[in-house]
Order: C-alpha cells, then sequence, then structure tokens
C-alpha cells in the first residue's frame, strides 16, 4: 500500500466524512420526508374543509332565519285579515309589500312565498299563495301558481310543511330538485309553518335557496394540484356537484360505491380519509367531512400528486446537496493546499540547508526563512543549533524577549476575558429580566382572558334573552298596532255620527281580545326582563348584597331557559323546603352556575338522547351546598382530571377557550371561600358539588 502524504490523507478523510453525512441526509429524506410532507398536507387539506363547512352552515342558518321571519310576518297579515276583513285589494296589496321588502334586501334566497289554506285568509278563495322570484337582479311578486292546475295545496313540498307542523318544527328542508320553472339549476327549499292564535296550521313560509353559487364555489377548491371536489346531500342521498363526472350530479347514489363509503362513514364536523379509491382506473384518495346541515363535502386526490411533490424536492436536494458537496471539495483543497505552504516550504529549506559532501562530510548552512508563521521559531532554533556556544547564548536572550511578549499577551488576553465575563453576566442578568416580565405579562393575559370569558357568558345569556322577548314583543306590536286602527275607524266614525251599535259591540270585543293578547305577551316580556335584569347586573358588579337564594337561583334558571327551547333538553330546579337567607356576591353564583349549564349542553348530551339537568340547593350548618347535575355522557378519566386547568378544552376545533370551568373554579375557592367537586361516570352523567358559608 503506498504512503500518502498528510495533505492527502486529510483531504481522503474530509471527502469521505461528507460523502457518509450526504448519504445520512439522503436517507433521512427517502424515509421521513415523504410521512412529514402528508401530515402538513393533511392540516392543510384540514383548514380548506373547516372554511367550506362554515360557508355552507352558515348560508344553511341564513335561509331557515329568513323562513323563520317570513312565517312570522305571514302570522301577523293572517291576524289582521281576521280581525280587520280587509278588502281584497288592500290585502294583496300589503302582501305585495311585505314580500317584496322581505327578499329585496335578502339577496341569498331565489324568492319564497306565503301559501295559505283553503280560506283561511279570503273565505271564498282555493288558493291564496303569492310568492316573488328574481329576474335580472329585480324581485317579481306574482299570483300564478295560486291556481287548480298547480294546486300547491298537493304539492310534496306543502306536505312537508305541514306534516313538520304536527312535530311542531319550526323549520324543514326539502331534498335538493333541479328548477325546471326558472335557472334549470340544483335548489332546495327551507319550509317554516304559520299558525294562528290557538297555534293550528293556517300556513307556511318558504324561501328557495339555489346550490349553483355554492357548488360553483366547491368546484373551485384544490387541495391537490388534480383534485376533484364533490357535494353530497345525505339525508336524499343526492350528489350534488361532481365536476370529475357530471352525469352522476342530481341522481340517486344507491349505485355509486364511493359514494355509499363516505355516506356510510361521513361523522359531522370530522374529516375522514378513505384510500385507494378507483376512479377510471385512477387510484385516488377520497377525502370528506359532514357539515352540521348535513351536507358531506370531499374531494379526490391523485397518489401522484404528492408523490410527484416529494419527487420534485427530493430531486432538488439531491443536486443541490451534490453542488454542496463538490464545492466543498474544491474549497478544502485549496485551503490545504494553502495551510500546507509553509509546512513545505519550511521542509525544502531545510533539505537544502544539508549538504552531503563526496568525502562522506556534511556540511550545514543556516536557513534564510523571511516568512512569519508558526513555523519561524522552528527555523530559528535550526539555525541556533548550527552556531556555536555563544550564539546558543544569544538564543537564550532572544527566548526570553519572547517568553515576555507571550506573557503580555496571555495578560491581555486575561484582561479581555474578565471584559468578556462581565458583559455576559449584564447580559444573562438582562435576558433574566425579560424572562421575568414575559411571564409577569402572561398572567396579565390569562387575567385579561378570564375576565373576556366572565363577559363572553354575559352575552350569550343576553343572546338569548333577546331572542326569547323577541316572540312575546313582536306580538304584542302586532296587536297594539291593530288596536290603534282600529280606534281610529271608531273615532271616524264617531266624529261623522255614522258608528252602528254593532259596529261598537265588535270594537269593543276586538279591543277586549287584543289587551288580553297585549297583557298576556307584555306580562312574559315582564318576567324575562324582571329576572334578567338583576342577573346581568350581578355578573357585571362585584358587590355584596343579601339575596334570597332560592328566589336567586329560579331567577338565574328563567333566564337561562331560552338555551333549552330549540332542544329536546330541559333544566329543572329542586329549592330548599326553607328560605336561604345569605349576604354574597351573587354575580359569582350566576357565573358558575351559567358556566356549568353551557357546558353541559355543548359537552353532556348526544344527539339521540334528551337530556335533563338539575339545580338543586339546600342549607346545613350555615353552609349553602349546590349541586348541578346531568345525565349526559360523562368525562372519561382524563378529562376529569384536568376540568379545572386553565386552557384546556375539548372543543378547541369549535372556539372553546378551556377558561370556562377554571374561571368557575377560581370564583368558589377565592371569591367565595368555598369547595368544588366534580365527579362524573361514563354514560351516566356529571354533577358538580358546590359549598361555601353563607357570611
Amino acid at each position: 500500500m503506498p504512503s500518502l502524504n498528510i495533505k492527502t490523507r486529510v483531504l481522503l478523510f474530509v471527502i469521505l466524512f461528507e460523502v457518509l453525512a450526504y448519504s445520512s441526509i439522503v436517507l433521512f429524506n427517502n424515509y421521513f420526508y415523504t410521512e412529514e410532507l402528508s401530515a402538513l398536507k393533511k392540516q392543510e387539506i384540514s383548514k380548506i374543509f373547516e372554511s367550506k363547512m362554515e360557508r355552507i352552515d352558515n348560508s344553511i342558518l341564513l335561509m331557515e332565519q329568513s323562513a323563520f321571519n317570513l312565517a312570522q310576518h305571514g302570522a301577523s297579515l293572517y291576524l289582521q285579515q281576521q280581525n280587520e276583513k280587509l278588502p281584497p285589494n288592500i290585502l294583496k296589496q300589503r302582501f305585495n309589500q311585505v314580500l317584496t321588502n322581505h327578499f329585496k334586501y335578502f339577496t341569498h334566497a331565489l324568492g319564497g312565498g306565503l301559501w295559505y289554506e283553503p280560506s283561511s285568509i279570503i273565505s271564498d278563495e282555493q288558493y291564496f299563495g303569492p310568492y316573488v322570484y328574481r329576474e335580472q337582479n329585480k324581485v317579481i311578486f306574482s299570483w300564478d301558481l295560486s291556481t287548480p292546475e298547480y294546486d300547491y295545496h298537493t304539492q310534496d313540498w306543502y306536505r312537508l310543511g305541514k306534516q313538520a307542523a304536527n312535530f311542531r318544527q319550526h323549520t324543514v328542508w326539502t331534498e335538493p330538485y333541479i328548477d325546471e320553472a326558472g335557472s334549470f339549476a340544483p335548489m332546495m327549499t327551507v319550509d317554516s309553518p304559520i299558525y294562528n292564535q290557538q297555534q293550528h296550521f293556517v300556513g307556511m313560509a318558504t324561501v328557495d335557496w339555489s346550490l349553483f353559487e355554492l357548488t360553483q364555489l366547491l368546484s373551485k377548491v384544490k387541495i391537490t394540484k388534480n383534485s376533484w371536489p364533490f357535494l353530497i346531500h345525505k339525508t336524499s342521498n343526492m350528489l350534488i356537484s361532481f365536476p370529475f363526472d357530471k352525469n352522476l350530479v342530481m341522481k340517486p347514489l344507491t349505485n355509486v360505491h364511493w359514494a355509499q363509503q363516505a355516506i356510510d362513514n361521513s361523522m359531522k364536523g370530522r374529516l375522514n380519509i378513505a384510500r385507494n379509491v378507483s376512479l377510471n382506473g385512477i387510484a385516488f384518495d377520497m377525502y370528506f367531512v359532514e357539515t352540521q346541515s348535513g351536507f358531506i363535502f370531499g374531494s379526490f386526490s391523485p397518489h401522484t400528486d404528492i408523490t410527484n411533490d416529494v419527487r420534485e424536492i427530493s430531486i432538488v436536494t439531491l443536486v443541490g446537496g451534490a453542488l454542496i458537496g463538490s464545492l466543498f471539495i474544491i474549497v478544502m483543497f485549496v485551503l490545504l493546499k494553502y495551510l500546507f505552504y509553509p509546512f513545505d516550504l519550511v521542509l525544502k529549506l531545510i533539505k537544502k540547508s544539508i549538504v552531503h559532501k563526496a568525502s562522506g562530510k556534511i556540511s550545514v548552512h543556516q536557513i534564510t526563512y523571511t516568512e512569519e508563521n508558526e513555523f519561524t521559531p522552528i527555523v530559528d532554533e535550526l539555525n541556533l543549533v548550527y552556531e556555536q556556544v555563544i550564539d546558543y547564548i544569544k538564543t537564550i536572550k532572544e527566548s526570553n524577549n519572547i517568553l515576555h511578549q507571550s506573557k503580555s499577551q496571555i495578560d491581555q488576553l486575561n484582561s479581555e476575558l474578565e471584559e468578556k465575563v462581565k458583559l455576559r453576566t449584564a447580559e444573562l442578568n438582562l435576558k433574566t429580566q425579560e424572562a421575568l416580565d414575559a411571564l409577569n405579562s402572561l398572567k396579565s393575559m390569562q387575567s385579561q382572558m378570564i375576565e373576556q370569558e366572565k363577559h363572553a357568558s354575559l352575552g350569550r345569556l343576553v343572546a338569548g334573552i333577546a331572542h326569547e322577548i323577541n316572540t312575546p314583543l313582536g306580538i304584542s306590536i302586532t296587536a297594539s298596532s291593530h288596536l290603534e286602527d282600529q280606534t281610529s275607524a271608531i273615532l271616524a266614525k264617531a266624529e261623522t255620527n255614522t258608528l252602528t251599535k254593532i259596529e261598537f259591540d265588535t270594537y269593543l270585543m276586538s279591543m277586549s281580545e287584543s289587551c288580553f293578547i297585549l297583557k298576556n305577551n307584555l306580562n312574559r316580556t315582564a318576567e324575562l326582563v324582571s329576572s334578567f335584569k338583576q342577573i346581568s347586573v350581578d355578573q357585571v358588579s362585584e358587590q355584596k348584597r343579601n339575596v334570597e337564594l332560592n328566589q336567586y337561583l329560579q331567577d338565574i334558571i328563567r333566564t337561562l331557559e331560552p338555551k333549552f327551547s330549540n332542544s329536546p333538553h330541559q333544566i329543572n330546579f329542586n329549592a330548599f323546603d326553607k328560605d336561604i337567607l345569605i349576604n354574597c356576591y351573587p354575580g359569582a353564583i350566576a357565573q358558575i352556575v351559567t358556566n356549568i349549564v353551557d357546558n353541559a349542553l355543548i359537552h353532556a348530551f348526544s344527539a339521540d338522547k334528551q337530556g335533563e339537568i338539575i339545580v338543586s340547593v339546600k342549607l346545613q350548618a350555615n353552609v349553602v351546598f349546590i349541586k348541578i347535575s346531568d345525565n349526559g355522557i360523562g368525562m372519561p378519566a382524563e378529562v376529569l382530571q384536568n376540568i379545572f386547568d386553565p386552557f384546556f378544552t375539548t372543543n378547541r376545533e369549535k372556539g372553546g377557550c378551556g377558561l370556562g370551568m377554571h374561571l368557575v373554579y377560581n370564583i368558589v375557592t377565592q371569591q367565595l371561600k368555598g369547595e368544588i367537586r366534580c365527579s362524573s361516570e361514563f354514560s351516566v352523567g356529571t354533577q358538580f358539588s358546590i359549598s361555601f358559608p353563607i357570611g
């Protein structure tokens, strides 16, 4: 094996090390990059699906609210006609005005109408169904469908709304269908029943929703370069949009395997992935998720898309790594040549300084070396060896001078080291102070977030009360308007001496009915406002005052009842058999009960089971005990263990901040000086036990 010089060995070592390092990087890239890219891509896809789900659900809620509001207008017009018996031309003019104004500003709908039972509006008219539709961005009013030929009472959409009225549903959706009378686009209709004063079905309001804009929006969604989106209406088992194969659109999916797979495995709010789904002989990954409104939105992504992305990045990595490695070897070669130049020069001079004569004698000459580097002392030492003893003494003196210079350098280095230590110490103190400031800022932020959670709870309470008050106030306004019109008519006849006894008696009867309606609805409103007024003031105030706890808890529960009005769940209160007079922070008690009940409504109950929340109170030895229990699904052990921890939530994807129960714990233990315990059993329910002194 040939001997290698130092430069060659160093260069070979560097090249070998560079090859091993680069090979390791390539192996790591091949084994782990695909998995990491897939994980990042799945997160990106999940964000896309979340935004589109929210868009679909918001559109559904807007349509349902519009239909419900239109039904309230329809009920008001029905009541007005029953009391006033308006002439047909004036009555139809009012319906024209109500429908035109309603859809003029609600541009999300194609149109809609008010459809009444036979003879319910005008005694001799079987069909009374005015409606409006959009044409060239204008709202057109029409009576074209109020005919025996169309006979809207027998239409499927009317029967569906009438059936919904039997179950007291506020709104109900038809299945998707093609608008054969106008745009020929897929659409759906939402029905909202209309009731009279005796809560009997008298008609319905409809709002038509075009799915064209939604399908156009979804058709542009690309989760990968060559992906294909689709939209399925789960209840009707119908494909609404699929650009990949438009022949399947608006047809039943009984024979489409991938669609049945999506319908059978979809879960609301959860992204599902089906691998190796074949479309026209091409392997796809199918991503799909079910919205809260019953649509399944998904997309097919070819296997080759992600594979091509990985391949492109791998090629860039390989080429870039090869270029960097080559440049590194060239730089190392030049660097080694530069570094070893003084060493090669010294070896050459040493060889020249020693001459082997033919006589066998060896002569030496002093080395002339003008460079200043690491080899200068070596050359000097050799020259000193060549000299005589006298020169050796001179060398010692020179060595002493060099030693003094080295000592000065060491002293200078020590001084610089001390300065660096002081500088590093100051920097460390600064970083420590910054960390303390950051900790204080974090604590302040946590306090602010807890305060925001208090106000958010009050905001939810205000929204519920406002929604509940809306109905009795609307009825009261309608009754007062009717009473005003009747009074004006009577006064006009009285002034002209044309008022008859029958008309006056009819007026008195109408006024009595209107007053009865006003009294009942305003009393209901007053009860809600009275309960909410003190509760809302307490929640934003931290003043202590005397309260009777049984009555105060009843008021709190009354303000929470709107949260249960549109759900199958209920809340009940078990009062103590004696009055409980305490001096406390009533706002704190309201905050505790509100947060725990909200938490139960969000997490405790499944969709297929009617839930019940029970609030009970008792007094024992000057200690108040409040229990709030539900018969919901319960909590796992890991959730129960962390229930009161700040920022812990199982509902973060829907906006949960994890401060609600932490706020409850702080209020009980710090403000009320009490204790709180939580127990839960899976599939049985959860119970919160709160105790605090009355003083």
